[in-house]
């Protein structure tokens, strides 16, 4: 049920721009995990498909926007891979600061090691991706979230774990 002021379907154009967020985060902090080695690589790129399971499996089967267009266009993506489950239990899900520790780290992880590789060996294109990891993690992140999804969201109107902690902080 569609309530007043949110999109029973995001607009196809919000979903490019949270997903272009997302991939600008993921294919920069690729870039500076790269650079010592493929390990570091495999291991960062493990991190983000990770994050991304737990989102489907442990939000997405529960959201409103399950087998529905979100602004992430996850509700779509979720209903390929699993059942639907309850909009009630993903209200009801407690969230923390510690809960987001995998979203922090998947920023601050090739920050840290961009930061390092500019001290040790001064590259333009590290500095390059620094600023598109910076950017698009806190500026990018926050006008999808603020401006676009979030704001229009069913989910939201029904009870969301993640804006009652920020809500709070």
């Amino acid at each position: 049920m569609r309530k007043k002021g949110t999109y029973g379907r995001y607009p196809l154009g919000t979903v490019v721009a949270a997903n272009a967020v997302s991939l600008a985060i993921y294919a920069s902090g690729a870039a500076l995990m790269a650079r010592p080695g493929t390990g570091w690589l495999l291991a960062y790129l493990a991190l983000a498909l990770w994050m991304e399971f737990r989102v489907l499996k442990g939000g997405c089967v529960n959201c409103a926007y399950y087998g529905e267009r979100c602004a992430f266009g996850k509700g779509v993506v979720c209903r390929w891979f699993f059942k639907s489950g309850n909009p009630r239990k993903f209200s009801n899900r407690k969230i923390s600061w510690k809960n987001l520790l995998p979203d922090i780290a998947i920023a601050v992880i090739p920050l840290v090691m961009g930061l390092v590789y500019l001290i040790i060996d001064f590259h333009w294109t590290n500095l390059g991706f620094i600023a598109i990891l910076v950017l698009a993690s806190s500026m990018g992140n926050s006008l999808v979230r603020g401006r676009l999804a979030c704001k229009f969201c069913r989910q939201r109107m029904l009870g969301c774990p993640a804006e009652r902690l920020f809500r709070k902080a």
